[in-house]
């Protein structure tokens, strides 16, 4: 099977891009699939659970992009070992996920007050 671990240091390229892009996605993702003017919070928490899977899943496929740059077969390695070759892959997208979360999380909090608040005018509205 294909070597994929390789000890590198820390970089812009295998680190702080994939992080940075992670982050940006966890604040636009959710903001595009939710209806700007909700009133629903069970429709606020599914599109933030789906958008921690889409995130889990777009991870990986950065970090199999950022490998196949760097020169590693990574189709090759798909074909030889699939399961372990996704498991390696989503392994990293986990990790990232310990910078993405929190912020997914933090998105979620500002949504369901955006939503309590609208919920708020409508009772003052029909008062």
């Amino acid at each position: 099977m294909i070597q994929l671990i390789q000890a590198e240091p820390i970089g812009f390229w295998n680190t702080g891009f994939p992080l940075g892009l992670m982050a940006v996605l966890a604040i636009v993702l959710p903001r595009v699939l939710v209806k700007r003017n909700t009133r629903s919070q069970s429709e606020v928490a599914v599109t933030i659970w789906a958008s921690g899977g889409i995130l889990f899943l777009v991870g990986a496929g950065v970090f199999a992009v950022i490998y196949h740059m760097r020169g590693y077969d990574v189709f090759e390695a798909f074909a030889e070992g699939p399961w372990a070759t996704a498991a390696f892959f989503f392994g990293f997208s986990a990790y990232a996920a310990i910078v993405w979360a929190p912020i997914l999380g933090l998105v979620w909090f500002g949504m369901a007050q955006g939503v309590e608040a609208r919920k708020g005018e409508d009772m003052w509205r029909d008062e």
